[in-house]
């Protein structure tokens, strides 16, 4: 099959198209592991003016999917969340694209103790079903996990969590569009207010991930030695550059490269926060960073340290060369002209201070791409 078109009409398909996957695709597929789709999820192709092919797929790989997705058990089949008493809640949800909150009603099951605690929160087993589901079988409803501080806080935090995440997903997404040989992802997460209970409480509600879960760096310097792995260190490197030494996004932790509660630290360091360290904060992150080969490839400036200091990352250099990361050949350098952020409305808060680190010739673009996911927070309830 093959299709040619203009130029200028391949950005708008790019991300018609990722619309038009999204609402192919079921709640409870959002997060379940990518060798669902089999090897042969794009399996025809569509090409272009330019000869660059782009291999599509998607109708028998949705269905392979789904079946296998059903066929998965419910890892919290034992706690039998169906039988605890269905809460209406407000959700509340940050576009990051436009910078505004939309609000809805959804209902929710939700345990009574929590099953695990951080140094600030503590996680509640949940259940939700979709907006737009015409079943209110709970048993088949997405496993989520709602977070609550331990100590009485600001609500106003509870936004601000939501809105650094959402902005640091957006920075994910630029990272993705420079082609490195593994994308990384960050979770949606919203606040829930609970309607019906004295005081109505708020939680953040995030969908619930099966998996390893380890912290890659945190926002004051510390780098995982063990297993090293490089792209987690690479994205944090890469949105200092791309923001022009604006802001940094660190605290990387998740489950593979789905990542979650990270921090950004500002130049200003009065926002986001009091995780936000500011100036400080990215040159603790730099203190203990070693360029991999991913920071190379997209042509990332090493930070100036002095002897002493370089010294002391002689054991992170023999680990670096030790990880299994492959490099691709075709990543793209930083503030490539041939990468174009591509958004709608207004610029979003971050995404508006991108290094413009060089002068972008339209005849030039040929990787033209959406922030996907903050866009269909809008219009889908995939959330």
């Amino acid at each position: 099959m093959h299709l040619h078109w203009k130029k200028e009409h391949k950005q708008a398909w790019n991300y018609q198209f990722k619309l038009l996957c999204m609402q192919q695709l079921p709640s409870f597929l959002l997060y379940v592991p990518i060798n669902l789709f089999g090897k042969h999820f794009f399996s025809f192709s569509i090409k272009t003016s330019t000869d660059s092919e782009y291999s599509f797929g998607w109708q028998a790989a949705w269905l392979h999917a789904i079946e296998k997705a059903k066929a998965m058990p419910d890892p919290w089949a034992q706690f039998h969340l169906e039988e605890i008493a269905t809460e209406p809640c407000i959700r509340y949800r940050y576009n990051a694209v436009t910078g505004e909150w939309a609000q809805d009603q959804v209902h929710i099951k939700m345990a009574a103790q929590p099953f695990g605690k951080g140094a600030m929160r503590e996680c509640f087993r949940t259940k939700k079903l979709s907006n737009f589901s015409h079943s209110s079988n709970w048993k088949s409803a997405s496993n989520y996990v709602a977070k609550r501080y331990m100590e009485t806080v600001d609500r106003n935090v509870y936004f601000e969590d939501v809105r650094l995440q959402m902005e640091a997903k957006l920075w994910g997404e630029e990272y993705n569009r420079h082609k490195p040989p593994k994308q990384v992802d960050i979770m949606q997460m919203c606040v829930m207010e609970m309607a019906v209970r004295p005081g109505k409480p708020l939680f953040h509600l995030e969908h619930y991930i099966e998996g390893k879960y380890i912290k890659y760096n945190s926002n004051s310097g510390f780098v995982r030695d063990d297993n090293i792995r490089l792209t987690p260190q690479a994205f944090s490197h890469f949105s200092f550059e791309r923001s022009g030494h604006q802001l940094i996004v660190v605290d990387i932790q998740g489950v593979g490269d789905l990542y979650t509660d990270p921090q950004i630290h500002t130049e200003k360091g009065d926002d986001f926060g009091d995780g936000n360290l500011g100036v400080r904060g990215m040159a603790l992150f730099f203190h203990s960073h070693m360029c991999n080969k991913i920071c190379k490839s997209m042509g990332l400036t090493p930070f100036d340290l002095a002897p002493a200091e370089k010294s002391q990352l002689d054991g992170t250099n023999k680990l670096l060369k030790s990880a299994q990361t492959v490099l691709r050949g075709c990543e793209e350098p930083c503030g490539s002209p041939r990468v174009r952020t591509f958004s709608t409305g207004r610029a979003p808060p971050l995404l508006s201070r991108l290094s413009e680190t060089s002068s972008a010739d339209e005849s030039m673009s040929d990787v033209d791409s959406a922030p996907c996911s903050p866009l269909i927070l809008s219009s889908l309830d995939h959330f």
